[in-house]
């Protein structure tokens, strides 16, 4: 073993550079599309400014969960008159209407209506939207489930804010609860995607989680025409379809977040997985694209350290080198990974991310496999209902 600079063989000089390459993307186009940050503070929107909303809860078998948030959404900070809240339920065996009912003593700005049990071969979580939207009053439509806990008072304020120059606000809501470190950083990643996207003026997708939109852009768009033979779409298909580089704003504050809560989280995560896998296959494949190229970055810059330090010895200038490139990269993508973590409220695991990182592209591959090439399940004619 000696340490000297020369006799160098050129196949180490070239995995240096192309360890360096690799290392270069990353810390510039990977890191900056990864990189999501909470808003700054903005000033208060007057109570005149804030737009009619009407708050649509998708309920299905799940009274629980409605009980419980359903006063979170109604104790919102907005102007008296300005919000109405309605819950559409879908078939529920469950005391959804009981919760409903009581608590409509109390707020007389809180509706329901149902979708039709004979309602078959169509998607019933889309019929559902629908019927919400048409008993609508007010010109401005956030869409939620019962599932779904906002993370402050302010949460309506904060996604109705933007319709003063937008007709599609997207928001975020992460799965509470969800463990298993891949998973979380899966979901952190996924989420990172659409978000960028929309915030580099491609919007794609959205969350049927936290969604809002104007009400006479669904009519106009013909509601969900374009994917009436799938079960969903929803949330991307017809995001697709209606945001555009001009009319869509992201929401990301702290104030205005989306806590998912599932009696089955992981089930619940990979059935939404599956669901979206399916129909990403309608959408662009940009911004999915980049990401996956920062995949394929992190492994080139792997094979060049190892071919290289393999080649090098046993001088070890040159593993010494190879060896700086591991803190210069890994630090800045962990950090980077870690406060986008924060900002969309998913916690990720400092010692695991760079695990997570490179073999990010293995959960994609399995939800590919599983969901095979027509994956039945997916389509309206299919009579097995999907929760």
């Amino acid at each position: 073993m000696y340490f000297a600079f020369n006799n160098i063989l050129p196949l180490v000089w070239i995995c240096l550079g192309t360890a360096v390459g690799a290392m270069i993307y990353l810390l510039t186009v990977y890191r900056r599309f990864t990189r999501l940050r909470p808003p700054a503070e903005e000033d208060a929107v007057p109570d005149a400014d804030l737009p009619g909303v009407s708050v649509i809860i998708y309920a299905r078998d799940n009274a629980s969960e409605l009980r419980e948030n359903l006063p979170e959404i109604l104790a919102q900070e907005y102007p008296e008159g300005k919000m109405e809240v309605i819950v559409v339920n879908d078939g529920s065996v469950d005391d959804v209407t009981d919760v409903v009912n009581h608590l409509g003593q109390q707020h007389p700005n809180l509706y329901i209506t149902f979708v039709p049990d004979e309602a078959h071969n169509l998607s019933r979580k889309k019929l559902a939207v629908s019927l919400g939207i048409k008993a609508a009053k007010k010109e401005t439509v956030v869409l939620t489930t019962a599932e779904c806990r906002p993370a402050s008072r302010f949460w309506l304020r904060r996604m109705a804010a933007p319709f003063r120059k937008s007709d599609v606000v997207l928001g975020w809501a992460a799965i509470d609860n969800l463990s298993g470190h891949s998973l979380r950083f899966d979901e952190a990643a996924r989420g990172t995607t659409w978000i960028s996207a929309a915030l580099n003026r491609r919007p794609y997708r959205g969350t049927a989680f936290n969604l809002a939109y104007r009400r006479d852009l669904f009519f106009e768009a013909k509601g969900f025409s374009r994917s009436l033979n799938l079960h969903n779409g929803d949330d991307d298909i017809f995001i697709h379809q209606i945001a555009n580089r001009g009319n869509t704003s992201v929401v990301l504050s702290p104030d205005a977040l989306m806590t998912v809560s599932f009696q089955r989280p992981k089930a619940a995560y990979r059935d939404l997985r599956l669901r979206h896998c399916f129909t990403q296959r309608r959408l662009p494949k940009g911004a999915r694209r980049l990401l996956g190229s920062g995949t394929l970055a992190m492994w080139v810059w792997v094979a060049a350290v190892a071919t290289g330090v393999v080649f090098s010895l046993p001088n070890w200038f040159p593993s010494c080198l190879f060896a700086a490139t591991v803190p210069a990269l890994w630090i800045p993508l962990t950090v980077n990974w870690l406060r986008t973590g924060r900002t969309l409220g998913i916690k990720l695991s400092p010692a695991l991310l760079w695990w997570e990182m490179l073999w990010r592209w293995l959960p994609g591959l399995r939800c590919r496999l599983a969901c095979g090439s027509s994956d039945r399940r997916n389509f309206t004619w299919h009579t097995k209902k999907i929760k």
